[in-house]
């Protein structure tokens, strides 16, 4: 009887090698595993602020446009929104509503601002500030990368998408009824 011992040792080395592959693989998948927990902690611990503010938009009662060439002051008397200057008058309802929904804009980014030189984001000074009752929210560059709007707020830098900043710039005339 002839026994083929030559081929039990290579499949024994075949075998080893197997082995190792595969101890190989799971010890890749269990790294992959732990660098994805990682993450996904580090992104909870920076979990983007909800809203831009903490105001509820039916609490303000005074909004300010503060620009270079002008400033606009509306006061809220009731239901009805009052334009104090530059013009004075009933205030567009809608153009109301628009700035009061600023306070519950959700930002696309947010970034801690204490080791950021704020004139790189074109917030020092800033371009154009909104107040919201005592709230003041400072207006800056785009970013060029993906075309959100740079915002100081509470000591936060915010990426915003940038619907909001044209109609900041519209003519006084164009809040009044």
């Amino acid at each position: 009887v002839f026994w083929p011992f030559h081929l039990v040792s290579k499949t024994k080395a075949r075998m080893k090698k197997q082995w190792l592959i595969t101890l190989l693989l799971l010890v890749g998948a269990l790294n992959l595993y732990i660098l994805v927990q990682m993450e996904l902690e580090r992104t909870d611990e920076q979990a983007p602020q909800e809203n831009l503010t903490t105001l509820d938009p039916e609490q303000i009662r005074s909004i300010e446009i503060i620009r270079t060439a002008d400033t606009l002051m509306f006061n809220r008397n009731g239901d009805q929104w009052l334009m104090t200057s530059p013009l004075q008058g009933s205030a567009n309802a809608e153009r109301m509503t628009e700035l009061r929904a600023l306070a519950v804009i959700t930002p696309l980014g947010q970034y801690d601002i204490d080791q950021i030189d704020l004139s790189r984001y074109g917030l020092r000074p800033a371009q154009l500030r909104v107040r919201l009752n005592n709230t003041l929210i400072a207006f800056g560059d785009i970013n060029p990368a993906n075309q959100r709007r740079y915002v100081l707020t509470e000591n936060r830098l915010f990426l915003l998408a940038d619907n909001i900043f044209p109609i900041l710039q519209l003519p006084a005339a164009d809040f009044i009824e």
